[in-house]
């Protein structure tokens, strides 16, 4: 798990440019977060554009879970880049068979824009719409965006942190992570 740790640390002032106070906040970061249980509330109705209800299975089938969480703050559509999730997706599904849980969790200022932008990119994954925040409430999240997305095990432990979708060294540290 250090390792990882290091990959990402490495990786985040070429991406970043950051000076060392940034480099130390972001290592504090990482370290309380790496092994933390990530808990997913009970009440979680996840649907598909919005409409259709679908069971999401919460049992530990799955080897590999990956939490993503958009908080209400700044362009949804932006931060959610659907259709580099649906790229994803599939590369993973194709490495590991499917063996790998997504969890979206969206907590938009309008749920009305929000189940459009699932319809508009096609996006036909199951997607938690969580207007009240509770995915937060119990995890309290890092403010900064680029922390909001964890590979998980079994257990709901983080594994990594950081958005694949947003950093390459990140996307290739998931891959690696999983493929494992």
């Amino acid at each position: 798990m250090k390792r990882n740790i290091v990959i990402i640390l490495l990786s985040i002032p070429i991406i970043m440019g950051c000076t060392d106070s940034k480099k130390e906040v972001i290592t504090k970061l990482v370290t309380k977060w790496q092994g933390k249980e990530i808990v997913l509330p009970d009440s979680s109705v996840f649907t598909i554009q919005g409409k259709d209800t679908v069971n999401v299975d919460w049992d530990s089938k799955y080897k590999y879970k990956i939490l993503v969480y958009v908080d209400s703050a700044g362009c949804t559509s932006c931060r959610l880049q659907l259709h580099k999730w649906k790229e994803f997706i599939a590369e993973v599904d194709t490495i590991t068979h499917h063996s790998v849980q997504f969890l979206f969790y969206l907590t938009p200022k309008n749920v009305k824009e929000a189940r459009y932008i699932t319809r508009r990119d096609d996006f036909t994954y199951p997607m938690c719409i969580d207007p009240e925040n509770r995915i937060d409430a119990y995890n309290h999240f890092p403010i900064e965006d680029m922390f909001h997305t964890f590979l998980l095990d079994a257990d709901n432990k983080v594994l990594v942190i950081g958005n694949p979708i947003h950093n390459i060294a990140v996307r290739e540290l998931y891959l690696k992570t999983i493929c494992q």
